[in-house]
């Protein structure tokens, strides 16, 4: 069951809230982490890594989880792996 109160979302089995701003930018995902990490580099190597952490984990897909989204993501283009060239 939803409850929808000024902007709003609400879901009462779970814990998420969509503020009328989050809902308006499709980009926030991404200005959020970006925020948080500054610019990071994926050598081409990485990039297989990135999209899939980014587009397909639970840190990087849900709201709540973005600032460990934005920690791992930080970790991997540090790691010896993605930092070789």
């Amino acid at each position: 069951m939803n409850t929808s109160t000024l902007g709003t979302t609400v879901l009462l089995s779970g814990a998420v809230f969509l503020s009328e701003a989050q809902l308006r930018d499709p980009r926030h995902k991404e200005k959020l982490i970006r925020h948080l990490t500054g610019p990071l580099y994926f050598t081409p190597k990485c990039r297989k890594h990135f999209h899939r952490l980014y587009h397909n984990s639970r840190d990087c897909t849900t709201p709540q989880y973005y600032k460990r989204c934005a920690r791992l993501l930080t970790r991997l283009a540090g790691s010896p792996h993605c930092t070789e060239r």
